[in-house]
């Protein structure tokens, strides 16, 4: 098992202690029995939580397979990368064949690959699979740089796919690849609804391991949503943000940067921003809080745990939330926003990162046939 890093926000697990602890879990998690949620295809996602981040995890089978995979469930990505090509080159003739190797290429955590076209089969809730047609995705051949493998199941949806160099790896007869989910036409609309924000996230330095999240698909959309249609062109799935309150004060923010973007992380903690216009990073803020060590790589940073409120637009549509704090448990209460003059998690952009804590008060719904993304209360 192996537990790969997110690329839009810090990894949960540092120390060899904590990541052994985590799979040790997770591996107990995977093996155990799972409820069944109300939707139409109802997938578990175990929840990986330590010092105010959290990530989600997801169990995938190889055709002819007896044993699963755990990967992370990234939406600040959109491609699938399977840890290990030696586990279908171990499979059974008749099985091996359903996969065509299209090319060979590293992927984005440095593994040398091989781009690959087969089927994927997902773990339901009731131990059944959800099956992914076609699927084309990395699996990797060899250890990246730092001794690991990456295992990851991208859920962004881009516009187009292309968008991203990452799915259009050179060397492989022009294809494209897609997020995984968007394989199965019948259901292409993906709700991701995490559990109640004290059973997922906490500010101890110890890993809390979490069911009673689920991954709900759908074939049409759900009621209840707000649907913001996805920037075109974008290597990470995002929204345009056009207000940024904390506590009662309206600040201003983006105001005159071009072209903001807020990037949809389903995992991670705090929203963060880079702010190079200095709306918000170089003042004084209510309810200030230390930066949290992964801002070291970061330029001129801020923190608070004061209420902050988030608005998001596309067109005509518009949807705004707000993180109260007050209304969360004490586990979630330490930091709501990171404010930064440049932040490196947001990849060169400015913009923000609505961050995990923005998934525990909304669900999110990722509409693949229509490039959108859907955002209601929970």
């Amino acid at each position: 098992m192996h537990l790969s890093p997110p690329r839009l926000h810090a990894p949960v697990a540092v120390t060899l202690d904590h990541k052994a602890e985590i799979k040790r879990q997770l591996a107990l998690r995977a093996a155990g029995t799972r409820t069944r949620a109300a939707a139409p295809f109802a997938i578990p996602l175990t929840t990986v939580s330590m010092s105010g981040n959290f990530d989600a995890y997801i169990e995938v089978q190889i055709a002819g397979s007896i044993q699963s995979t755990t990967l992370l469930f990234d939406s600040g990505n959109s491609m699938l990368i399977m840890p290990y090509w030696e586990e279908f080159e171990a499979l059974p003739p008749q099985y091996f064949s359903a996969y065509q190797v299209l090319g060979s290429t590293p992927e984005p955590w440095g593994c040398p690959a091989n781009v690959v076209r087969g089927p994927m089969y997902v773990i339901a809730a009731d131990g059944s699979f959800y099956y992914l047609p076609d699927c084309v995705f990395y699996a990797c051949t060899a250890n990246n740089s730092s001794n690991e493998r990456t295992a990851n199941f991208g859920a962004g949806c881009i516009v187009p796919w292309t968008s991203s160099g990452w799915n259009t790896p050179p060397h492989c007869g022009g294809v494209v690849m897609q997020s995984p989910l968007s394989y199965q036409l019948a259901c292409l609309y993906a709700e991701i609804d995490y559990a109640a924000a004290d059973q997922v996230l906490t500010l101890e330095a110890a890993p809390l391991v979490a069911g009673g999240s689920w991954l709900n698909l759908y074939p049409s959309v759900p009621g209840g949503y707000a649907m913001l249609s996805i920037l075109r062109n974008m290597e990470w799935m995002s929204l345009v943000p056009v207000a940024l309150d904390i506590g009662a004060t309206k600040t201003g923010w983006p105001g005159d940067v071009s072209s903001p973007i807020a990037m949809i992380d389903t995992g991670g903690g705090p929203a963060f921003l880079s702010d190079p216009n200095g709306y918000v990073y170089d003042k004084q803020w209510p309810d200030p809080v230390p930066n949290p060590a992964w801002t070291s790589s970061s330029t001129s940073c801020e923190s608070t745990s004061d209420s902050i409120s988030v608005g998001l637009a596309s067109g005509a549509a518009s949807y705004s939330y707000t993180i109260d704090p007050g209304l969360l448990p004490p586990s979630v209460q330490g930091l709501t926003l990171v404010m930064c003059k440049k932040n490196a998690y947001m990849m060169g952009e400015n913009g923000m990162n609505i961050g995990g804590i923005s998934a525990l008060v909304n669900a999110i719904l990722i509409d693949y046939a229509g490039g959108q993304v859907g955002l209601k209360p929970r």
